[in-house]
């Protein structure tokens, strides 16, 4: 979003991120989209023991998903 000089609000909202990205930019790849599911863990890292621990399952798809979505923005920047 820097990159392209959009504005962009001071959330933890993954999805409402990647709408204003994809309204400015165009598509958003569907892969990408899914990281709208890794918005959880921003909450469950600023507010400990408020959700159940993250099982060994889940946490490996959130660095699946999130080692992805980092390839694909810094393919972005190139």
């Amino acid at each position: 979003m820097v990159r392209h000089a959009i504005r962009f609000p001071y959330v933890h909202d993954l999805a409402a991120l990647l709408t204003v990205l994809e309204e400015a930019t165009g598509e958003i790849p569907s892969a990408i989209r899914e990281a709208e599911r890794l918005t959880q863990f921003a909450v469950e890292a600023r507010y400990p023991g408020a959700a159940p621990p993250v099982g060994e399952s889940e946490y490996r798809e959130a660095v699946r998903l999130a080692s992805e979505v980092l390839r694909w923005a810094e393919a972005q920047l190139h």
